[in-house]
């Protein structure tokens, strides 16, 4: 924008803002001690980044679409009585257990982290040969997650104008 007149709304300011928070990923500042989410496991949600949050989402989805599918093919394959092939005499919900069990452990989606580490190093080796630093591996995919970054060269907003005020 050069000309005209606009509002505009702050949403968030110092380490609440996107800039913000890749400065306390740089800076390993975690905001305090950590909660306990479960037992001995530490509460890691508060250092989250926006794509480890799609990924815990994106996985939460899997496991209960798979929980569902498995539930259905079990109930199905009991109404069936399907039975195990190699011994017929078993009973048919012990075999569709297995199966269910089965079909469950298959639909864990254990290559996306290695997919997207492999992305966010691909980016980070592109940002290296445009003589960016990055230090930390978190900053490049919350810096990629910030849609409009306004700033001059010293980090402060400016209007567009050179002039002196009193």
């Amino acid at each position: 924008v050069t000309n005209g007149k606009g509002k505009g709304i702050v949403v968030a300011t110092g380490m609440g803002t996107r800039i913000g928070r890749i400065a306390q990923l740089i800076a390993g500042d975690n905001g305090g001690a950590q909660k306990k989410k479960c037992l001995c496991l530490p509460d890691m949600s508060a250092n989250a980044t926006p794509l480890q949050n799609s990924l815990e989402k994106l996985g939460g989805r899997i496991g209960i679409m798979a929980i569902g599918v498995c539930v259905i093919i079990f109930i199905i394959g009991v109404a069936m009585d399907r039975t195990d092939p190699s011994n017929p005499d078993s009973p048919a919900w012990l075999y569709m257990i297995l199966i269910a069990v089965t079909l469950a452990v298959a639909a864990i989606p254990e290559g996306i982290p290695l997919c997207v580490t492999i992305s966010l190093s691909i980016g980070c080796k592109d940002m290296v040969s445009k003589n960016v630093l990055v230090r930390k591996l978190a900053a490049v995919e919350t810096l990629g997650s910030a849609s409009v970054i306004c700033s001059d060269k010293t980090g402060t907003l400016t209007e567009g104008k050179m002039t002196m005020v009193n």
